[in-house]
């Protein structure tokens, strides 16, 4: 039920429930779908796999908002999954609230920022190391809008599009 603190080399797993339960408890309070999502970026960016366990009721029936949130997890999953199926750690795994993932071919970088329950969307995601190249496409996985980015300072900046409505921002680049 929780996230080691560092990368772990080894092949890892997360088991952490939607609930607080492993099985069914009337009236569960459930995870968000932005925290499960920010959850999973956490864990696949350190190099694991999430294990999320729900609870059927005694007849073997999901309580409607576990279905409501696997509903929105799913949909964040699609769009973005990308960065997250088939993907590996990287060395610098993490910059501030960012989270980083590569393709299994070393082809791709991902950037991954989750952003919480009910916040805004931020305009710009910045960080440092893991630089795209020069002439590099940024592009967003959920609309596969190639976005404005550059280098000031050893940091990168990338301008997001206005009205922005993610649980997670996740996007895509090329760094060699």
């Amino acid at each position: 039920q929780r996230i080691p603190d560092h990368k772990i080399d080894n092949p890892w797993e997360s088991c952490m429930t939607l609930g607080g339960a492993w099985g069914y408890v009337p009236n569960e309070s459930f995870k968000s779908a932005p925290k499960v999502i920010a959850s999973l970026i956490e864990i696949v960016a350190k190099g694991g796999s999430l294990l999320l366990g729900v609870g059927p009721g005694a007849d073997g029936s999901l309580q409607q908002p576990i279905i409501d949130r696997l509903t929105e997890i799913g949909k964040w999953m699609d769009a973005n999954g990308e960065a997250i199926y088939n993907t590996r750690s990287t060395a610098i795994f993490q910059d501030g609230n960012v989270f980083f993932t590569r393709s299994k071919d070393s082809k791709k970088m991902y950037a991954l920022m989750p952003v919480g329950d009910g916040a805004a969307t931020p305009s710009i995601i910045e960080w440092s190391g893991n630089i795209p190249v020069k002439g590099s496409t940024v592009t967003l996985l959920e609309t596969r809008q190639r976005l404005k980015w550059s280098l000031v300072n050893g940091k990168v900046k990338v301008v997001l599009p206005s009205k922005l409505k993610t649980a997670a921002v996740a996007i895509a680049f090329t760094t060699s």
